[in-house]
């Protein structure tokens, strides 16, 4: 049932068993190719199993090649001999040798491309292996029709015992795969037997699976998962699969909060910030909650509803698959994410309107189709902004191609794309800044440092390199008298707020805390403040005394009292509750404590319940007035302090009538009965 055997690289695909579906990913098959290039190939460190091929095994390993845009080579389907599930990777890494794939840097590489012939100087044993191919063990393909479940065991232990260990997003890809299958059978899944199978190869991500399983059931796209696959195939072409999130950030991206049921599960949403996590190392987990603040909710709910409609135009004038649309599709994502959580990434646009990122969707939609596709988001830009749009659009022409499908006059099309002679371009992996000085054929001349290097035409298109404006050597700012702190706005607000701090010390010593002495927090079990002396009614007056004050140009601090100003709505000034109390088991010194009664006085919804209410009063500053509290009637011992807040309650929908209204029972007979 297993024969071993010799086979070219060429001959040898993916089978779509391996990597949970995934198959192999662009980045790491080039990174493969430089650690072996500085440790040397060793044929016995290769533990290649394959299995026959089938028909529906060639159109998946045709899909994974055109998905790479070019990075994994080509492949003629039809000369596949077997299909791998364990040294993928290392075979690809074969493949890209023997046909002279684009590479960037290593000592393989001439003119931007591996090259057989350095490999052959470099490390014979390498150049065997890619010329002759490896030795596999191969599966007969009866095997895997009677035993299909046999395949995803031999391609976990080889995750399991190879240096390539499982990504997050194969375990996703694996979560989704078990559940459907479980859940096909019928009854209730079991999270503890899906756990328990996706577990068995080691992974090292064994820590996230609860949160990654969560994210499967609120954001996989159904029992498809087509969502969960369009987002490993954008990761994997443009991240390595070293690019780890860990378990904290998962169980953020898999959150749900409290009152966002009712915008849905932002599916498309959650996994535009996946993108943008293996994307960018800014995107932390205090960015990744960012997603659920009340603040920018709206904008959230805009960004996932805009990322359905562009989905939705893309499949109405082209094929959403293909590479271009593809990446574009999900760039596109990564910028209304970031614009909603106010993240700028470097070396991107600025945007500064959601019209705006989903209009330059739509031009590049128009550029890759031909098609006239209409724009609902060009009536929202500003007149400069239409007026770079309409230039762009003039300029834009037929590209003629040669022969072999290559452009007659590459220095126009990179002028079209942005990158005309003469422009700064800088390369995003290692951020080498250029300048472009001539395009030869395939080739674009560029000036490092006063030398002269190649760049393949097709690096640039592929977004490989971004331009910039170079900064100049020499700026210089005049009358600087303008630019002094102390006229600045931040500056003034800071003075407001040192007023602020002043005036309640103001307040604090004409409301004296004689009184204090008559109050008592409780610690445990919960926090209660409480009256252990009578207190006659007004007598009790507290001030927001604090350390903390907090001015904000936007927004409302989820906690925290305002303090009215001559700001208007210019800027907020809030005071923030700075307690400190000590410790249970070491006497603190009072100096190092800290405590304000007003900020532990409890709510209710009840007027009756309420003792304090809220007064308004200023120092000698009259532009600054705070809010304190004094007790409206006489206090006894044992009552908490408490104020009365009206509570905001929700609009219910009324249950819509599942069946008919019963009708009236008839007068005398059973009803009688049942009076009686």
């Amino acid at each position: 049932m297993v024969t071993t055997m010799k086979l070219p690289p060429l001959a040898v695909g993916v089978h779509p068993s391996n990597r949970d579906g995934c198959g192999v990913n662009p980045s790491d098959v080039h990174e493969l190719i430089d650690n072996i290039s500085g440790v040397g190939w060793v044929d016995s460190k290769v533990n290649g199993i394959a299995v026959e091929v089938e028909d529906s095994h060639r159109n998946f390993n045709q899909q994974i090649c055109l998905a790479a845009a070019g990075a994994l080579g080509t492949v003629d389907s039809m000369a596949l001999k077997a299909v791998t599930l364990c040294g993928s990777h290392t075979n690809y890494a074969l493949r890209l040798i023997v046909q002279e794939v684009a590479h960037e840097g290593g000592a393989l590489t001439q003119d931007g491309k591996l090259s057989l012939s350095l490999v052959q100087k470099h490390d014979q044993a390498f150049y065997k292996a890619a010329t002759t191919g490896i030795t596999f063990k191969v599966l007969n393909k009866e095997v895997a029709r009677q035993w299909p479940d046999l395949l995803p065991m031999i391609q976990q232990y080889g995750n399991a015992s190879l240096q390539k260990q499982e990504h997050e997003l194969q375990m996703l890809c694996r979560l989704h795969a078990l559940y459907v299958a479980q859940h096909a059978k019928g009854g209730a899944v079991s999270f503890a037997e899906i756990k328990r199978k996706a577990l068995q190869s080691r992974p090292p991500c064994a820590a996230a699976v609860p949160a990654l399983y969560s994210f499967v059931l609120k954001a996989s796209g159904g029992s498809t998962g087509e969502l969960l696959k369009e987002t490993e195939r954008f990761v994997r072409q443009r991240c390595s699969s070293a690019r780890s999130l860990g378990a904290d950030l998962w169980e953020v991206l898999a959150h749900e909060p409290k009152g966002f049921a009712s915008s849905g599960s932002l599916a498309l949403f959650r996994h535009a910030m996946v993108k943008l996590a293996y994307s960018s190392k800014k995107m932390g987990k205090a960015e990744c909650k960012k997603m659920f603040s009340q603040d920018i909710k709206r904008d959230v709910v805009t960004a996932d509803a805009l990322m359905n409609e562009l989905r939705s135009l893309a499949r109405h004038h082209a094929d959403p698959s293909t590479p271009q649309v593809f990446i574009a599709q999900g760039l596109t994502d990564q910028m209304l994410a970031s614009f909603a959580i106010k993240l700028r990434l470097p070396d991107e646009k600025l945007y500064e309107s959601f019209d705006e990122i989903c209009h330059d969707f739509v031009l590049v939609l128009r550029h890759m189709t031909g098609q006239p596709v209409p724009s609902r988001w060009e009536a929202g830009l500003k007149e400069e902004e239409k007026a770079k749009v309409k230039e762009s659009d003039s300029q834009a022409s037929l590209r003629e191609l040669k022969e072999d499908g290559t452009f007659k006059d590459p220095a126009k099309v990179l002028a079209e794309m942005g990158f005309p002679v003469g422009s700064h371009i800088r390369r995003k992996s290692d951020k080498t800044e250029a300048v472009i000085t001539e395009v030869v054929e395939d080739n674009v001349k560029v000036s490092i440092d006063g030398g002269f290097f190649k760049v393949n035409i097709k690096d640039i298109m592929n977004g490989m390199w971004a331009t910039f404006t170079p900064r100049p050597e020499r700026e210089v700012l005049q009358d600087l008298a303008q630019y002094a702190t102390s006229q600045s706005w931040n500056y003034e607000a800071s003075l407001t707020a040192a007023k602020i701090t002043l005036e309640l010390e103001d307040l604090s010593k004409k409301y004296k805390q004689d009184q204090w002495h008559a109050l008592e927090l409780q610690l445990k079990p919960g926090k209660v403040l409480q009256v252990v002396q009578p207190i006659q009614k007004h007598k009790l007056i507290l001030a927001p005394t604090t350390s903390k004050v907090m001015f904000k140009w936007e927004g409302v601090p989820a906690a925290g009292v305002k303090v009215e100003t001559d700001w208007e709505d210019a800027c907020s000034f809030f005071l923030l509750a700075d307690s400190k109390l000590p410790g249970d088991d070491e006497p603190e010194d009072p100096k190092d404590c800290s405590f304000c009664p007003y900020f532990s006085v409890e709510k209710t919804s009840k007027e009756d319940e309420s003792n304090m209410e809220v007064f308004w009063a200023h120092g000698r500053d009259s532009t600054l007035r705070f809010p304190l509290l004094r007790n409206t009637r006489k206090l006894e011992t044992g009552e908490r302090l408490m104020i009365w807040q009206e509570k905001v309650s929700q609009a219910v929908e009324p249950l819509a009538a599942a069946s008919p209204a019963k009708r009236p029972a008839p007068e005398g007979g059973r009803a009688k009965k049942r009076s009686k």
